[in-house]
């Protein structure tokens, strides 16, 4: 049997935009730094960059988060749940 995968939503939220914010520093900041020693000039400082890299973040995040539900789903907290199925019998109308 797998280990549960422990946590909540709002763990998991935090977990996804902070890895996101340390994954773009890492590649943005890189960039810049290769772009500067090797060009000696850093393009990458302008707006269109940087709406790139926002968008980026934000969707990034969003699909970490999504895939973090999903393993809880599968084999954390989340997999002992049921879903019970119920009937509701709806109002008929009078003849």
């Amino acid at each position: 049997m797998s280990e549960e995968f422990p946590g909540n939503p709002g763990l998991y939220r935090r977990m996804a935009i902070w890895s996101t914010i340390g994954m773009l520093f890492w590649l943005y900041g890189g960039t810049m730094l290769l772009q500067h020693l090797w060009h000696g000039e850093t393009p990458l400082l302008s707006w269109q960059p940087a709406v790139i890299a926002l968008v980026f973040a934000l969707w990034y995040s969003r699909m970490a988060y999504r895939w973090m539900m999903r393993l809880d789903a599968q084999f954390g907290k989340g997999s002992g749940w049921q879903l019970l199925e119920r009937s509701v019998k709806l109002p008929e109308l009078k003849d």
